[in-house]
């Protein structure tokens, strides 16, 4: 293992690089800033959205990196990371493992503070159990995992409700509308031409490197679903952060200017319907059940920005850099407590 102060992945500003990682058969991006890790400091690592490479999260690495330690990564196929030679599907299994495969290649050890979007939410717990039983803290799991921030992440009870998201029937209304334009994403998103370019490209990287081996986003989470981490707390006395956003109003206005278009058949037009309105049904319910990660001893906050759509993070980035901000504080006064 590195000695810290002497690694660049924990002390210089700014360092990437694509780290071959043989005995996984993958060779992942990585890209690590922000100010210099003292001892016992955690790191925030960074777990996309289905399809959404690293670069499209440019913004919210920048943010966080005024104030924190940060590694934003693209697992296997995003980007510039390659695929394995097997056959097989990926899977939240076999990201957790690269990723600690990684973290071990280049020396950053625990503690780290996961922060997860949207499908990002089920590989960032199959690497938050990873990390428990390898490390198996014996009193508090903050000495390994010190906070866990789920925005606006998908459970596997979502993955268990819905054979796709969003449905099949909503993409075929949707299948013309420029969601980019529509709402003026471009613009919000505050990236230079520059950066916008890249994220365009890596996007294009990543689509044309899944469209050969098939991300099994359902097998995935219905693997983490027999963990039953939920009902286990198995996050015990830690600091979780769980943010709803209003992702029932992007479909509609989704599938209103589909509509508008003359996307769609009209049963494609009620099954698009009806998946809007079972996610309204049970989109509470799913999202705030991941605060059951800790028990009575934890600190959850749950947090509703039904102003703010899924792609929020990449609008606002303040909003994901206050949840790490207040897993940070709690940090704080848990260490003033002792």
């Amino acid at each position: 293992m590195t000695i810290r102060k002497n690694n660049p992945w924990e002390t210089k500003s700014e360092i990437s690089g694509l780290i071959p990682l043989p005995e996984r058969d993958v060779s992942l991006s990585a890209h690590a800033s922000g100010p210099p890790r003292h001892h016992g400091e955690p790191v925030v690592i960074l777990f996309t959205g289905a399809g959404a490479p690293a670069a499209t999260y440019v913004k919210v690495q920048q943010r966080l990196s005024r104030f924190v330690r940060t590694l934003f990564y693209d697992r296997a196929g995003y980007d510039r990371s390659t695929l394995p030679s097997n056959g097989e599907s990926l899977t939240a299994h076999n990201t957790a493992h690269d990723l600690d495969a990684l973290l071990e290649k280049i020396g950053v050890s625990p503690p780290y503070i996961l922060v997860g979007h949207s499908y990002g939410g089920i590989p960032l717990r199959e690497f938050l159990h990873l990390q428990l039983t390898k490390h198996r803290p014996p009193f508090s799991p903050l000495a390994v995992i010190a906070g866990v921030v789920l925005y606006d992440t998908g459970t596997e009870v979502a993955f268990a409700l819905f054979p796709r998201i969003p449905s099949a029937d909503l993409v075929a209304v949707t299948k013309d509308v420029d969601w980019e334009g529509l709402t003026h994403l471009r613009q919000e998103s505050g990236m230079t031409d520059d950066e916008w370019d890249y994220a365009i490209e890596a996007g294009l990287r990543t689509a044309t490197k899944l469209a050969t081996k098939r991300q099994d986003t359902h097998a995935s989470a219905r693997s983490l679903a027999e963990r039953r981490q939920f009902e286990n707390h198995t996050y015990r006395s830690g600091n979780v952060v769980v943010i709803r956003c209003n992702s029932v109003r992007d479909y509609q206005r989704m599938y209103d200017e589909g509509v508008r278009l003359g996307g769609g058949t009209e049963e494609e037009r009620r099954g698009a319907t009806k998946f809007i309105e079972d996610c309204s049904l049970h989109t509470y319910t799913m999202v705030k059940a991941q605060v059951d990660l800790v028990d009575q001893h934890g600190n959850a906050l749950y947090r509703e920005l039904m102003d703010w759509g899924h792609d929020s993070p990449f609008r606002n980035p303040d909003l994901v850099g206050d949840a790490v901000k207040w897993v940070l504080d709690e940090l704080r006064k848990q260490e003033e407590s002792h």
